[in-house]
């Protein structure tokens, strides 16, 4: 008499699941999609750097600049947004084995380089990115793995 067992086919469903979560369109793209709009709104409204201080300070000059010429308001908190130019250029990256938050012109990315040669870190996550990070990880892989 022979016993016959599912076993194989768990294993293979269970391994097949395995892949998937080494997929880029799956989890690391739910991540940066849900990083994204949070990064944007820390830096681009709050105005603060990636330990969740403020960027910094417009000087006066700039800052008069900022509201003749472009109609902003006089809250000299840096918000590194002028012409919303590089805010809205935020684009999903992919990469061979992921995704990532990245810029849809060379000169955004140059704008972005420069504000972090004169602030400092700015596009790092923070903890509360890295947080919602790994809920929005944690969430994907339960999605997958049931």
């Amino acid at each position: 008499m022979e016993i016959t067992s599912n076993f194989p086919i768990v294993i293979a469903d269970i391994l097949s699941k395995i892949n998937m979560l080494d997929n880029p369109e799956t989890v690391s793209r739910a991540v940066a999609s849900a990083i994204m709009p949070e990064m944007r709104k820390r830096i681009h409204v709050d105005g603060n750097n990636s330990k969740g201080s403020k960027i910094g300070t417009y000087s006066a000059a700039y800052l008069k600049l900022r509201q003749r010429k472009y109609n902003r308001t006089a809250d000299s908190d840096v918000i590194i947004s002028l012409t919303r130019q590089l805010e809205n250029s935020y684009v999903l990256g992919a990469t061979q084995n992921s995704y990532n938050i990245s810029f849809s012109t060379p000169l955004s990315f140059d704008k972005a380089t420069w504000m972090e040669e004169k602030y400092g870190k700015i596009w790092d996550l923070t903890i509360e990115e890295q947080d919602i990070a790994s809920l929005v990880a944690n969430e994907e892989t339960k999605k997958i793995m049931q």
